[in-house]
């Protein structure tokens, strides 16, 4: 309206000082461009709004006539059409004018009532093409597009527009763009118009979620602006909707597809570390239990002995069982969390450093009741316990019997196990924030490499749990890891 070739104005058929005019209006009538006009009896003679309303109800599309008074005090007189906006409760509330035509002095005299005048028949022209190129680009835009009421109606909208939410235009006519928004974008909505509205801002861009018609997300990035009138009172909104739904769900798939590439690199090094760290740990059990066969006379114990190694061996078999199963599965880790005891499980890892136990004087204790299962990956499992198992007894104190307890216990709905040694411990305050970081050692170890906990703290994080630790010097150490209880637990 104010870029139009067209000078127009509107004002308010109860309060005529709510009223806005255009700058070519302002212009024709000699005032300046940045003229107030909020009076519209400066430039109309009494009754003349009255007079007007009254003639448009009867000829609507008619060409009617209107005295103005110019600046410099002479009376125009112009063809004008209009239009009566009506206000919820179908009475008319605004007036608006467009002037079609004008009688414009000729050295000082008017041109004859009704004769057109060629600048303004040219101006008219204009008007048409520019009205036209409007029309084309709102309505054929490969975007949305709408004009929106301060209060949230749809006033216009094209028909990308209507593509993309799925309504025709007289159902989303009857709805306003906050019964159609995504609750948890609402907020963030209205406070951007609300900066828009109060001049802290002069437009705004966000992602925002529409319902579809059919009841589905659409997602959107919307950019606003704000259209107001000379006396700064907003008019209405426009708004640009791009459709970016397809691009959400591509990068979703993306998202999922790193995930899943995520996971694989994690399995990878956890088999690596297993492979490293826990078959080692089984050969060693193993020649120590032989080396014992070799060296002890007495045949009771030689049979006690031979046990041992058989059950070592058997657990061998399991762990490379736990391997295979770790390299075979081809879904995300979270979903191949099986049932386990958890007490079997422990007796099975210390099974695994018997010789290691026995060759350290080691006394180590399984407290977990029978019936706790997790849910866990059971090759993690057993690296997470041969980890932690084989660090209580290589830091074990000398100056006293060395032991390792293991308890269990409900927190949170997680299974809490605990791991206590009373063996050299670690400064806390020095160390806590670097303990289960890579590389990390906190002894005078020459076989410590810094990357057991860390792979551990990995591993059960993988399996949605988590490790805590609490530790005083030449006191002791406990480790508190928190496993899923399995499904089979929770109905039990």
């Amino acid at each position: 309206m104010e870029s139009s070739s067209m000078g127009l104005w509107y004002c308010h058929m109860e309060d005529q000082g709510d009223m806005w005019t255009n700058s070519l209006f302002r212009q024709t009538l000699g005032y300046g461009v940045n003229a107030i006009l909020d009076d519209p009896h400066v430039f109309l003679f009494k009754d003349g709004i009255k007079d007007f309303a009254t003639q448009l109800k009867s000829r609507p599309e008619s060409h009617l006539f209107i005295q103005y008074r110019h600046q410099n005090g002479t009376v125009i007189q112009a063809r004008n059409t209009g239009l009566l906006l009506n206000d919820t409760a179908g009475n008319p509330a605004y007036l608006l004018v467009a002037i079609q035509q004008i009688d414009l002095p000729v050295n000082g005299q008017h041109v004859a009532n009704g004769a057109v005048s060629k600048d303004h028949q040219l101006l008219n022209d204009k008007l048409k093409i520019s009205e036209e190129r409007f029309t084309r680009a709102f309505e054929h835009a490969a975007i949305g597009m709408a004009i929106v009421s301060p209060s949230g109606k749809w006033l216009r909208v094209n028909n990308s527009l209507l593509q993309i939410l799925g309504y025709t235009s007289a159902e989303l006519m009857k709805l306003t763009f906050q019964d159609i928004t995504f609750p948890d974008d609402l907020n963030k909505d209205l406070e951007l118009l609300t900066s828009l509205v109060d001049g802290e801002i002069e437009h705004y861009q966000m992602e925002k979620r529409y319902f579809h018609k059919m009841g589905h997300i659409v997602t959107v990035i919307l950019a606003v602006s704000l259209v107001k009138n000379n006396k700064g009172k907003p008019l209405h909104f426009i708004s640009q909707i791009t459709d970016i739904s397809k691009m959400k769900a591509a990068e979703t798939e993306i998202k999922s597809v790193l995930d899943v590439t995520s996971d694989q690199n994690r399995r990878l090094l956890n088999f690596a570390h297993i492979v490293s760290h826990n078959l080692r740990s089984h050969s060693g059990n193993l020649s120590m239990l032989l080396n014992f066969i070799e060296t002890d006379t007495d045949e009771n114990s030689r049979q006690e002995l031979f046990r041992m190694f058989r059950d070592a061996a058997s657990n061998l078999q399991v762990t490379i069982g736990h391997l295979n199963e770790v390299v075979a599965v081809t879904t995300t880790l979270h979903q191949n969390l099986i049932s386990v005891n958890l007490s079997d499980a422990i007796n099975g890892a210390i099974g695994n450093v018997e010789a290691l136990l026995k060759a350290e004087g080691v006394h180590c204790i399984n407290e977990v009741r029978p019936d706790v299962v997790i849910s866990a990956v059971p090759a993690y499992l057993d690296s997470i316990l041969l980890n932690f198992l084989t660090n209580a007894i290589k830091y074990h104190s000398k100056a006293r019997s060395p032991l390792i307890n293991l308890s269990s216990a409900m927190a949170d709905n997680l299974v809490e196990l605990s791991i206590k040694d009373n063996g050299l411990g670690i400064d806390l305050k020095l160390n806590r924030d670097k303990i289960f970081g890579m590389y990390k050692t906190f002894h005078d170890n020459k076989d410590a490499r810094g990357i057991g906990l860390f792979i551990t703290k990995n591993q059960i994080e993988a399996m949605g749990g988590k490790v805590t630790v609490e530790s005083e010097v030449d006191k002791g150490t406990t480790f508190k890891i928190y496993f899923k209880q399995a499904l089979e637990s929770l109905s039990s």
